[in-house]
């Protein structure tokens, strides 16, 4: 899969991940929400196919396929939608079952990853898979309304990555050497001294951990919580509901793993 693709799909899992926190604040149509409510449980159809709706449009060449499982395990009949793509799996809502924490999961058919292994799973349960036709029907009213709001919010993200992200590099190293003409300086009388210092801010307790994709790499944080935001000891803000930074129109650039986040053991 092209770096293209691959920033297209999570793009596309942010968008629905936005729909959910503008249901909360009550920006879109109740019949939407009623679906996406519990997301990413019960929304695998709806992921799925838009995906593969979205990644059509932006590129002819590609051909993507929706795949459709059943499985019994006893008294209930169970499903999953995924999508097939050049060779691989794309799977959105993979966390909605237990044991399967990625928000967005790729791999090779022929990896042996999650999926694969999901997939083994629903074999071993008399499961089937069958390539479904691409269509919206089954899915919440006025859907096509609901791609398209996907679809440009999707589009703006990307768009705002390639206009704000810039290539990321280290900080040039501190110098711990005394500029020359300073080495033989020394604090003579009474105006060298500070006459008063500022009081230190008193800072908020860290009470939390966990890991921020910064620049595109993970990096582990402490933070806190407020009612609508954890913060890090840095001052980034991330929305409770989403994860996304504040402030930031670019998914990847600064993102709170919600999953990640666990409280700090006191080590009395």
């Amino acid at each position: 899969m092209s770096p293209e693709t691959r920033a297209r799909v999570e793009a596309f899992r942010t968008a629905l991940e936005l729909a959910v926190g503008e249901c909360a604040n009550g920006e879109l149509p109740v019949y939407w929400c009623d679906w996406l409510k519990y997301f990413p449980r019960g929304c695998c159809e709806l992921a799925s196919q838009t995906l593969v709706r979205y990644l059509m449009e932006h590129d002819n060449n590609l051909f993507p396929s929706v795949i459709g499982m059943q499985w019994d395990d006893g008294p209930k009949r169970h499903g999953h939608v995924i999508v097939a793509l050049d060779g691989g799996y794309i799977d959105l809502t993979l966390d909605q079952f237990d044991g399967y924490d990625d928000r967005i999961v790729v791999e090779p058919i022929e990896s042996g990853g999650k999926i694969a292994a999901f997939i083994r799973k629903v074999r071993s349960q008399g499961g089937t898979l069958t390539t479904r036709k691409l269509t919206f029907a089954g899915l919440p009213a006025e859907s096509e309304k609901l791609y398209t709001w996907l679809k440009k919010r999707a589009d703006s993200l990307l768009a705002a990555a390639k206009k704000n992200v810039k290539p990321c590099s280290l900080p040039s190293p501190l110098s711990m050497e005394i500029p020359e003409e300073y080495r033989d300086w020394s604090p003579v009388g009474s105006s060298t001294k500070a006459s008063h210092a500022p009081e230190k801010k008193r800072r908020s307790k860290m009470t939390h951990e966990g890991t921020i994709t910064e620049c595109y790499k993970p990096r582990h944080v402490r933070l806190r919580e407020t009612g609508t935001h954890w913060i890090s000891e840095c001052g980034l803000r991330f929305r409770k509901s989403t994860g996304a930074a504040v402030g930031s129109g670019v998914w990847s650039a600064n993102r709170l793993d919600l999953k990640s986040i666990r409280e700090i053991q006191s080590e009395d």
